[in-house]
């Protein structure tokens, strides 16, 4: 099954902690907040994860590069 993660958007609302950061990469519970969505995406059959990206997109694909490190393929 693929699905879609919309990870695009400047976080505005929370400057300053989005300043140097996406809002996806943003630490919850010591992960990123995206790594916790994968993870459950995983969990429910999910194998297949695209990422619409923009503002500081470079910081997700390194973190995530192909998804293989996740289980998944991104």
């Amino acid at each position: 099954m693929k699905a879609v993660i919309m990870a695009g958007g400047e976080g505005t609302r929370l400057r300053p902690l989005t300043s140097n950061c996406p809002k996806p990469m943003l630490p919850l519970a010591n992960r990123p907040m995206m790594e916790h969505i994968v993870t459950l995406l995983k969990q429910h059959g999910i194998d297949e994860i695209v990422v619409t990206v923009a503002f500081l997109a470079n910081q997700i694909r390194t973190y995530f590069g192909d998804g293989s490190e996740f289980g998944v393929k991104m």
